[in-house]
Formats: structure tokens, C-alpha cells, sequence
């Protein structure tokens, strides 16, 4: 289940995205920060509470009265495109090349023809790559958390309270690359896995919109993976934050690991095509 020379060369495979999104990662929140600073919260609470319907408050998931605070603003950076899309990217490249991507580029053969079996293959794989979320995680927190206490807003926020929506993040990743990996262990072809995964990613935003703004509709919200992202509700109260944390996670690493088992199983059982 072990294989060193597989570690070394996923490892490589992910090196240019890792560094790309350790870089990323690592300015944004100064960004974000210093954009949002530019606005008075004076100014910011009165379109909140005042010009924006009370209504639309079930798109946030959380009171307007909690977010027109400085925690409540910072919190918007995890829900922002460039959290969750980098979030997403990663898990759908990394998750889409387990085998589906090996087989397009027609390096599989080769390495399965070393004395190496499917099952160390796959799960190397797939420990590497949540190695390498939980370390971009690592990354972004440290981001947000100097951001804090050397930005325009230090010594207002506790950034200890934002551990738990990193810890959403990575949950999310690890679910993406789980379910992608699963599709590409039955795939043999990379562009049509991430096709696959894009549209899974459109359908649970879909669902989960419909879920929150229809009342009758509401169950919809439980066919999205995005129903248990929620990281904006993760930085009140300490005693709140963490177990629900562990109810969003326990959904994400659950389906995450239950899909990476799946796929695991596909790939030790099934016929590989004959490379063109």
C-alpha cells in the first residue's frame, strides 16, 4: 500500500499547482483585507441591515446582524470565488488524474508495469493529495492570521477564530478530490471526468440556491455538497463553531473517503484499454 518512487512523482505531478495556490492563498487575504478596510463599517452596516431586503438574508446563511461586523466581513473571504474556486480546481485536477489522467497521457502502462499493485498506486495517490490540501490549508490560515494581526483591522478581530472555516476548506477539498478520483478510476479519459466534475459542481450550486430561496423546495439543499460549506457560520462562539464544524466535515471527509474506497475498488477490478 506503500510505494516511495509513486510519493516522489505525484509530488512532482502537483508541484506547479501547490505552488500556484500557496502563492495565491498566501496574498489574498492581505488583498481582501485591504479592499474591505476601504469601506467604513459605518457604511457597510447601513446598505446591509438597511438597503438590502431582510429576504435575502437566507442567501447568507447567517443575520445580516453578524455579518456587518469586522469577523462577520473577514468570514466573506471563504465563501469569496477565489476560496472556493481554488478549493474546487484543486480537488477536480488532482482527484481527475488518479487514473482517467495517467491512462490520457498513457503513463499507467508504465507504471503498472513496474512491481507495483493498483491499490498502492491509487492510494498514494490519494494520501498525497490530501497531504498537500491539508498544507495549502495550513498556508491560507497563516495568510488570513498575519492579515489580521498586521492589517488595517489588528487588535479588532481574534484570528483564532477562524480556524474552524479553514478547516470547512479543507473538508471541501478533500470531498471534491474524492468524488473526482472515483469518476476517474471507472474513466479513461481526463477531459471527461472534469467535464463530469463540472457539472456535479453547477448542479450542487443549483441546488443549493433553490434550496435556500424556495420554501417548498427546500430538501433540494441536501443534493448539494455545498449545503455542508458553510464556513461564514463558523467564527462565532467557539462553542458553536466546532461541533458544527464536525457535522459539516464529518459530510464532506465522509463522502470524500467513502468515494475515494469506491474508486479504489473500480480501479483494482477493472480491464485498463490497451494503450493507442
Amino acid at each position: 500500500m506503500w510505494n516511495t518512487a509513486i510519493w516522489k512523482k505525484t509530488w512532482g505531478d502537483q508541484r506547479v499547482l501547490v505552488l500556484s495556490l500557496v502563492a495565491l492563498w498566501s496574498v489574498f487575504p492581505w488583498i481582501y483585507l485591504w479592499l474591505s478596510a476601504q469601506i467604513p463599517m459605518t457604511a457597510f452596516q447601513n446598505v446591509l441591515l438597511q438597503a438590502i431586503p431582510k429576504d435575502w438574508q437566507r442567501l447568507s446563511g447567517v443575520p445580516f446582524g453578524e455579518v456587518a461586523t469586522h469577523a462577520g466581513r473577514i468570514a466573506l473571504a471563504f465563501i469569496d470565488p477565489v476560496i472556493v474556486l481554488a478549493a474546487t480546481v484543486w480537488g477536480i485536477t488532482r482527484g481527475s488524474d488518479a487514473v482517467s489522467g495517467q491512462l490520457e497521457r498513457g503513463t499507467l502502462e508504465m507504471v503498472l508495469a513496474q512491481p507495483v499493485t493498483r491499490r498502492a498506486l491509487y492510494a498514494t495517490q490519494a494520501l498525497a493529495t490530501t497531504c498537500a490540501a491539508l498544507l495549502l490549508c495550513g498556508v491560507l490560515l497563516a495568510g488570513v492570521w498575519t492579515a489580521i494581526v498586521w492589517g488595517p483591522w489588528a487588535g479588532l478581530v481574534d484570528p483564532s477564530r477562524f480556524i474552524p472555516a479553514v478547516g470547512n476548506v479543507f473538508g471541501l477539498m478533500v470531498c471534491m478530490a474524492g468524488i473526482a478520483a472515483c469518476i476517474s478510476a471507472a474513466d479513461s479519459y481526463r477531459w471527461r471526468t472534469i467535464g463530469i466534475m463540472c457539472g456535479f459542481y453547477v448542479f450542487s450550486l443549483l441546488a443549493k440556491l433553490v434550496g435556500r430561496l424556495s420554501g417548498q423546495l427546500g430538501w433540494c439543499g441536501y443534493l448539494s455538497i455545498f449545503n455542508a460549506y458553510e464556513p461564514q457560520r463558523l467564527v462565532g462562539d467557539p462553542a458553536d463553531s466546532w461541533p458544527l464544524l464536525a457535522t459539516y466535515d464529518g459530510v464532506l471527509l465522509g463522502l470524500g473517503l467513502l468515494a475515494y474506497v469506491v474508486g479504489g475498488i473500480i480501479f483494482s477490478r477493472r480491464d485498463l484499454p490497451a494503450p493507442l
